[in-house]
């Protein structure tokens, strides 16, 4: 039961059936097996039933994460390792050194530093690669079952061996092996439900249906689908495997076309869930699976510190280059004065011009400490253990949901502390989503549910509280006019226009009829589930569901039963869901309808006009009483922060549905475009509809909101709302939110076409030019003439809050015509730039996504973006930093981020705090490591001016190479994984201190290049010290470079003590343990003859250590080389200390006091007691 894979382009489709041309949808041909085969295409794919036999199938379900084997580990790793440029830098350093003219030190020692680094990158490569390659062996060993032909029935066999083509039975409570079309089911109405919470984390069941063809020859016997599988003969056409899990495409050919969707699919991973069995098609397999596509694993994005680091390691080769032309130059001229003069320890073997020619490469090879081989090295270390710590974070730990913070991205942790705008979404990520039933309007009539319209805050209701039943609404229902009424309408729109999944109490199983006191429903989203849970409140209990049928409990009628024509499915460009059912008892049909209001009420029987509807625009001359009541009672929901809904309905004749249903049916078989054909058909049945009512569901703020908003805006960063909520909606919850205050200048932009949008800017652009310019004018009248600046104004700047209290509300359709205008778009962004808050509504996805690229293109600001839902994806994806928020939308934004988290008030933390510490922590380990390298390769430099620039060097080849990987590189690892500048409470309490990072203050150009000066400085102290006191003296090469080496160890390491402002045992023990195994290794090494051919160490330390002479230098040389940068950090602490140091001056006082406080309490024996201390 194989299959032949036929990808094709062709715009006809011909089968020949008895010398009949019969048409096909475009985009395929039928092939028989005389057929030629035709050119692949990536669009569709066609699986021919049945196949030969299932063995010649080369799509096997086999999954390989891997990258290497044992065979192919040595040349890809290093094929792989060499495509980075630092690497291939040393390699063409290493060839260098081995051309004899070239020759700086040892042929052997010069592999050292890129033979150390090639090996810890391979092992780091090697233990990830087992893991993944024990993962793979675990997922593709699993059991599945087969269908084998020959013996005519299912076989276990592992998942790896699972074949595009084959039948698979997949029994209750197992995994899928693979992306299944689902053929037969043991329900007997043909469905099954699966739980998704490995591909999406959501828990609540799904229901799939068997594709009809299929179901429809379904046995009744015990084997059943056996005899059936045989028999079936037909070609699947199906689109190529891609990403989207919700999207799926095609038809089975047979004696007709059957469409097949999302809804006929069962996903890889997947859990079979109240059902006995399935029997399934594979129509993706291993690598293929929609599972396997949207598994990217850790991302890998440049941070922002990052791309300036690289602009300064070509600062970095441009001082190598400029040291080595000196030197170059400098040998030449030597060279030069040389010609005709007997020198005695010099012979002229090249010209003074090839001389300094070869002299250059040199001191290439000389000077190659200048580029930091361990810089990305480094990096990569201490951004992975950062990750360890934020994972490790027990304040962000959301004990309720049992949920960690988690870092998904491993090298952007420094982008935290440098964010200037935020984009969030509201519902989920602001709020709980755990929706409530609080009111709605039925026909006119506000019932009210026990909510005050009269004050926001004492309309709010306990989130805990159960549903409050309305008693007017309950003696409605009580009249049994009612259910001729809208009013039973209403309740059966809820109770049939849903994806709720029912079960039974206790068992969980799906039956056909159960009692309404035992019904249990599983919704897809909370707003589902809050308003199924209000029809059962009032009587209207959904009791049995399937594809094609329905039974619901009524108060009036008792069980009433229908059939399910068709479900429209809700997609954010409709904004609703729509379903045609047909009453079995009067054979009616009705099409219920529920969506956003806007889509409803441009929808309605008086509003065919097609132009979107604005909050206002309902009420027409013409519109109805009801309309208009309905729409005043929605913005009376909007404003007390309720997500709201409207209601409608319309009767249609069979005629019209089965011409309509024609029409649905063939745009579902097209190929080109399918989606737009789709959507013009379900506009052409969700027209003339009658308003029955609409709904208010409250979704209560997450506790932290507030505060977390506020505190962001202190420290300098804007936030901006964006939701697919009513405006009234999304203002409210701004309020409570602390996005929008009482006292701001809102300003709405409802703009119907571009020419009014381009008005409404220009109006609000001169406003906000008109007060700005009465802010300055007033500024400078009040100007302060106290001598001490305030913290907030010494740490302003460029993204410094917007002096204007006001606020920007937008909504959808002006966000368009914007995004669609240069002009506009600049427009735009001169106004928010002045704005507090900014708040979109009624956007898409993809408008969330654009808002967030025109800010972060166009400002050239770090933006992050943070959500709950698959809505909020594309807008995570396109910012700096996407975060996502473990909610009850399932996983795909947690999927989709760099960073997840339980709470949006944990967003706080990361920024202020770990973003803040991430930052500074890497930015001065770069500024260290370039220091040292420089301090290092300097003093090298120095010595050029002594020997005629011949490139030589005073320090042996192994203590020239280990400088960067052994004796420095542990210290400044440890610094930049745990150093703090300011504590947590600190960083919490005074949240400017994050513009720090914001205004990139740390990592400038101008501290890069004073750092270089100051490493020139030191490196020259470091030299001439040593220069002169061994001057005139007998001292040999090897022991003058034994002591410059020592000493630039020392010095180096002291000034890493003068910056790392907080220490620990681990900070003392590696840093000093650095120095100590200097010595260590040196006299160990020393002591050993190893006949180098430069440069014979031998016993050169022990000589060196009985002179006077060589412990002065050693003890004199730190202190005059650190002495000018201690004095400066003295007089800057003292007399222009910066808000940081000004900080940990407070925290250093506070220390003490406390550290007083406790000593006195336990002088006085009162530890015990620590309140009465």
């Amino acid at each position: 039961n194989s299959f032949i894979v036929e990808p094709i382009s062709i715009t006809c489709n011909f089968v020949a059936r008895g010398g009949q041309m019969d048409d096909g949808p475009p985009g395929y041909r039928r092939f028989t097996s005389q057929s030629v085969h035709l050119p692949p295409t990536p669009w569709y794919r066609k699986i021919r039933i049945p196949g030969f036999t299932r063995r010649t199938s080369a799509y096997t379900n086999a999954v390989y994460t891997t990258k290497y084997t044992v065979f192919n580990f040595v040349p890809k790793n290093l094929w792989e390792q060499f495509h980075r440029g630092a690497n291939l830098y040393f390699i063409f350093i290493i060839f260098l050194n081995l051309v004899p003219e070239l020759e700086v030190f040892g042929k052997e020692i010069a592999f050292i530093p890129v033979l150390f680094v090639l090996l810890v990158t391979a092992v780091k490569d090697i233990f990830e690669d087992y893991r993944r390659y024990r993962s793979d062996k675990e997922v593709n060993s699993k059991p599945a079952r087969v269908y084998n032909r020959e013996t005519r029935s299912f076989e276990v066999v592992q998942w790896k061996d699972v074949r595009l083509g084959d039948f698979v039975e997949v029994l209750c409570d197992a995994q899928i092996p693979a992306d299944i079309l689902l053929l037969q089911s043991s329900d007997t109405g043909g469905v099954c439900y699966i739980e998704t919470a490995t591909l999406d984390g959501e828990t609540n069941l799904k229901q799939r249906q068997a594709v009809l063809q299929t179901h429809q020859h379904q046995s009744t016997a015990e084997d059943v689908g056996f005899f059936e599988l045989d028999a079936l003969h037909g070609e699947v056409y199906c689109e190529q495997p891609h990403e989207k899990i919700y999207e799926f495409n095609g038809y089975i050919a047979a004696e007709e076309h059957v469409p097949i969707t999302r809804s006929n699919l069962l996903l890889r991973s997947c859990v079979l869930r109240n059902t006995a069995s399935v029997i399934g098609l594979v129509v993706y397999a291993g690598h293929e699976t929609k599972a396997f596509l949207n598994n990217s694993g850790p991302r890998y994005k440049r941070s922002q510190l990052e791309k300036d680091i690289n602009i300064d390691v070509i600062a970095q080769v441009v001082i190598l280059i400029a040291l080595c032309l000196i030197g170059a130059i400098g040998n030449g001229v030597w060279s030069d004065m040389q010609v005709g003069v007997n020198t005695p320890y010099f012979i002229q073997r090249f010209s003074p011009a090839t001389s300094g020619f070869i002299t250059f490469w040199s001191f290439i090879i000389l000077l190659q400490v200048i580029i930091p081989i361990s810089l990305y090295v480094s990096m990569e270390i201490v951004k992975f253990a950062q990750v360890y710590f934020i994972n490790w974070d027990i304040s962000m730990y959301h004990k309720a949901t049992d949920t960690p913070f988690q870092c998904r991205a491993l090298n952007i942790n420094e982008d935290l502390g440098q964010i200037a705008y935020v984009f969030s979404d509201k519902t989920g990520t602001l709020t709980e989503n755990d929706m409530v039933f609080r009111c709605c309007s039925i026909g006119g009539v506000n019932y009210a549910h026990s909510v005050n319209f009269g004050s926001t805050a004492e309309s709010q209701v306990s989130l805990k509280a159960p549903l409050v039943v309305d008693n007017a609404l309950s003696d409605a229902l009580l009249d049994p006019s009612t259910r001729m009424d809208c009013v039973e309408d209403f309740f059966l729109n809820i109770a049939l226009c849903n994806t709720v999944v029912i079960a039974s109490k206790g068992t969980h199983h799906t039956l056909d009829t159960i009692l309404p006191e035992d019904v249990v429903y599983e919704a897809e989203s909370p707003d589902e589930a809050a308003l199924i849970e209000a029809a059962r409140a009032y009587g209207y209990i959904l009791t049995a569901k399937s594809q094609h049928s329905a039974t619901v409990h009524t108060p009036h009628r008792g069980p009433i039963r229908f059939k399910i024509l068709k479900t429209l499915e809700f997609d954010s460009v409709r904004k609703c869901m729509s379903v045609v059912v047909q009453e079995v008892d009067t054979n009616r049909l009705v099409l219920y309808s529920k969506g956003a209001d806007s889509t409803i009420y441009r929808n309605l029987s008086r509003h065919q006009s097609g132009l979107p509807l604005l909050s206002g625009q309902h009420k027409m001359a013409d519109s109805d009483p009801k309309e208009i009541v309905t729409e005043q009672h929605l913005s009376m929901y909007s404003r007390l922060g309720l997500r709201t809904l409207c209601l409608a309905k319309r009767v249609i004749s069979k005629e019209e549905y089965q011409k309509w249903l024609h029409s649905y049916t063939q745009a579902q078989l097209s190929v080109v475009n399918k989606e737009d054909l789709l959507s013009e058909s379900v506009r052409g049945i969700e027209r003339q509809l009658e308003l029955l009512g609409a709904t208010g569901i409250e979704d209560r703020l997450q506790d932290g909101v507030p505060e977390t908003i506020e505190g962001l805006r202190i420290a300098g960063v804007n936030v901006w709302v964006l939701t697919g909520d009513k405006q009234e909606t999304a203002i409210s919850v701004g309020h409570s939110s602390k996005l929008l205050s009482v006292d701001m200048d809102i300003m709405v932009l409802n703009a119907t076409s571009q020419e009014s949008c381009m008005e409404m800017l220009m109006s609000r652009r001169e406003e906000i030019n008109q007060q700005l310019a009465s802010h300055s004018r007033s500024s400078v009248q009040s100007s302060p003439r106290h001598p001490l600046l305030s913290l907030h104004s010494v740490l302003g700047g460029s993204v410094s809050a917007p002096p204007l209290n006001r606020a920007l509300v937008l909504d959808g359709l002006t966000i368009e015509h914007i995004l669609s205008h240069k002009a506009m778009r600049a427009t735009l962004l001169e106004i928010a730039k002045h704005c507090r808050s900014v708040l979109c509504c009624r956007v898409t996805p993809l408008q969330k996504a654009e808002v967030v690229r025109l800010v972060k293109e166009d400002l050239g600001v770090m933006t992050l973006a943070v959500g709950d839902g698959a809505n909020d994806v594309s807008m995570i994806q396109t910012a700096n930093v996407g975060v996502g928020v473990a909610g009850r939308e399932g996983n795909q934004a947690v999927i989709a981020s760099d960073f997840s988290m339980a709470r949006f008030r944990f967003l706080e933390r990361l920024l202020l705090v770990h973003g803040h510490w991430c930052y500074s922590r890497l930015a001065n380990m770069m500024l260290y490591i370039f220091y040292k390298n420089v301090a290092f390769a300097a003093v090298l430099f120095w010595y050029q001016l002594f020997n005629g620039f011949s490139a030589s060097t005073p320090i042996d080849g192994v203590n020239l190479i280990i400088f960067n990987l052994i004796y420095t590189s542990l210290p400044i690892l440890v610094v930049a994984i745990a150093d703090q500048d300011l504590h947590a409470e600190t960083l919490l309490r005074d949240k400017c201190y994050y513009r720090q990072g914001q205004q990139s203050r740390v990592y400038t150009r101008w501290r890069f290049w004073l750092t270089m000066l100051d490493a020139l400085y030191e490196s020259a102290v470091v030299f001439f010290i040593a220069y002169g006191v061994y001057f005139n003296t007998d001292v040999g090469v090897a022991e003058f470079g034994v002591v410059i080496n020592f000493s630039i160890v020392i010095t180096t390491s002291l000034h890493l003590a003068l910056e790392t402002l907080h220490w620990t045992w681990v900070h003392h023990l590696i840093l000093w343990g650095s120095i100590v195994l200097t010595f260590t290794f040196n006299m160990i090494y020393m002591a050993i003859d190893t006949k180098q051919s430069i440069i014979d160490t031998y016993w050169v330390l022990y000589m060196a250590a009985t002179n006077t002479a060589y412990w002065f230098v050693l003890l004199i040389t730190p202190i005059i080389a650190l002495l000018p940068r201690l004095v400066a950090k003295v007089i800057e602490q003292e007399w222009f200390p910066s808000c940081v140091q000004q900080a940990r001056a407070l925290e250093g006082r506070s220390s003490r006091y406390q550290g007083r406080l406790l000593g006195r309490a336990f002088s006085q024996g009162l530890c015990a007691q620590p309140h009465t201390a």
